[in-house]
């Protein structure tokens, strides 16, 4: 099963917010949040296969289907709970498999900064030998460079801008997780492994929330097609802001979830 933590709502509640990182990270990243979001409601982080406290077998294929069935193991711990599950990035693009094939009922989704996964078959085909060519790094070259590569990617550029400590802070939780385990994690589900989930969005009926950064162009986009496919869905584009909205402004990210998840637990 999925390395997870529980933290218990201050006051008493029935809904559970379930917190799925983006890649080469743990549930950790959203330990800044865990005080504020505890006011109003129950949370669970994840640790997805090959990052942070997980030990997935190595010798088992961690793909969409394997990540959805440990997924399904742990939520059904909490079955008593309102369950929302709650993705950035990476982490989002399995929360989407899971609204459409995971065996536990969800009560809402939350999107952040992520992907149904790629249309064309020849752009997906590209995107797995880049998944595969950034894999070769992490086990020839090291950790240390990889994130220093990784770090460079205009994907994150508005990062550059953060609080000293901040960015010492995420840089160190990337260098804490085994560069063996992320190269596994990029060939079995990285964004080129995933399924194309675009056609399947009507299907997903509960309500969502989806959230981009104004900077993050290409997801903004992104969100703005997902918002027009899934049926009970909104979107909220941050300002300010790119791809990691819960770093770049978490007082704002707070606000945006925990209303959410008020509204939800009024209707």
């Amino acid at each position: 099963m999925l390395h997870h933590k529980f933290y218990s709502s201050n006051k008493p509640s029935n809904q559970l917010l379930i917190m799925l990182h983006g890649f080469i990270s743990d549930g950790s990243t959203f330990d800044s949040h865990i005080d504020t979001l505890t006011k109003q409601v129950n949370v669970l982080t994840v640790d997805l296969p090959g990052h942070g406290n997980d030990d997935s077998p190595m010798d088992q294929e961690w793909n969409f289907s394997y990540i959805s069935q440990q997924l399904d193991q742990i939520l059904s711990e909490y079955h008593q709970y309102h369950q929302y599950l709650l993705g950035y990035s990476m982490g989002g693009r399995v929360s989407l498999y899971y609204a459409l094939h995971g065996t536990n009922e969800l009560s809402g989704l939350i999107l952040e900064s992520t992907s149904p996964g790629i249309q064309k078959e020849e752009d997906q085909i590209e995107r797995q030998q880049v998944d595969n060519a950034r894999a070769k790094v992490l086990e020839i070259a090291g950790l240390e460079i990889f994130v220093n590569d990784w770090e460079r990617l205009p994907l994150f550029a508005s990062q550059y801008d953060l609080d000293k400590s901040v960015k010492k802070q995420i840089r160190q939780n990337r260098m804490n997780q085994d560069p063996s385990k992320l190269a596994k994690a990029l060939r079995d589900y990285g964004t080129g492994q995933m399924p194309n989930l675009w056609p399947s969005l009507i299907n997903i009926q509960i309500p969502t929330i989806i959230l981009a950064g104004q900077k993050d162009e290409k997801f903004v986009n992104i969100a703005q097609k997902m918002n027009e496919q899934i049926i009970n869905s909104r979107k909220t584009i941050v300002s300010e802001v790119g791809h990691t909205i819960h770093v770049e402004d978490s007082a704002e990210f707070d606000t945006i979830i925990l209303g959410f998840l008020k509204e939800e637990q009024n209707d």
